[in-house]
């Protein structure tokens, strides 16, 4: 089944969407690396979760894909 056609401007509003969600969701992690378990942390790992999930919408409307360095096999 071919792919649905997306305007060049959605395009782009999503890859700004996205861009900005990647820099929003590595502030979250480095935050949360400093916290101890409780409450703050937890929000955080929900707030995580939601970013992630919109960041992925976006990127697939965009046609572009997060790629985590750390866990990619990419040489």
């Amino acid at each position: 089944m071919p792919a649905p056609k997306v305007a060049d401007e959605v395009r782009k509003a999503c890859r700004i969407h996205a861009r900005l969600l990647d820099a929003f969701i590595a502030m979250t992690e480095q935050e949360l690396a400093q916290l101890t378990p409780g409450f703050a942390e937890e929000s955080l790992v929900e707030s995580l979760e939601k970013m992630r999930a919109a960041r992925k919408s976006y990127g697939g409307l965009a046609g572009v894909m997060a790629v985590d360095v750390e866990t990619s096999n990419a040489a």
